[in-house]
């Protein structure tokens, strides 16, 4: 799998969400950590009630970790500019679009969702 650069574009799927971060998924393959701290410079008050699991972000890449195939995105980071330019005209091919990262981990985050509440 090949890993994405810091400063590239993406566009991520928030697939969990804890109380100060997301995870996102790629379809790529690789995954993405959101921080409340990478999602705006305004005053977020409650992380959870921001980002929803299914909304889809336009981040920038801020650190690669080589070794989990992970890397530390940022929604605050990326321009409107950017934002505009980047992603106009992109479309997904559904024949490349591989969800089986998705599928092996989303039974065991139903679960761990389900023995939290």
């Amino acid at each position: 799998m090949k890993l994405p650069k810091v400063g590239d574009l993406a566009i991520g799927t928030v697939v969990k969400v804890y109380p100060n971060f997301a995870i996102l998924l790629f379809e790529e393959g690789w995954t993405g950590l959101l921080h409340i701290s990478e999602l705006s410079n305004n005053f977020i008050r409650s992380f959870t009630s921001f980002v929803k699991i299914g909304s889809i972000y336009h981040v920038k890449v801020i650190a690669v970790d080589e070794g989990s195939d992970s890397v530390k995105v940022s929604l605050k980071q990326v321009s409107q500019s950017e934002r505009r330019n980047s992603f106009r005209h992109q479309e997904i091919d559904p024949e490349t679009v591989d969800f089986s990262a998705l599928e092996a981990n989303l039974p065991e985050w139903a679960k761990k969702q389900n023995e939290e509440q």
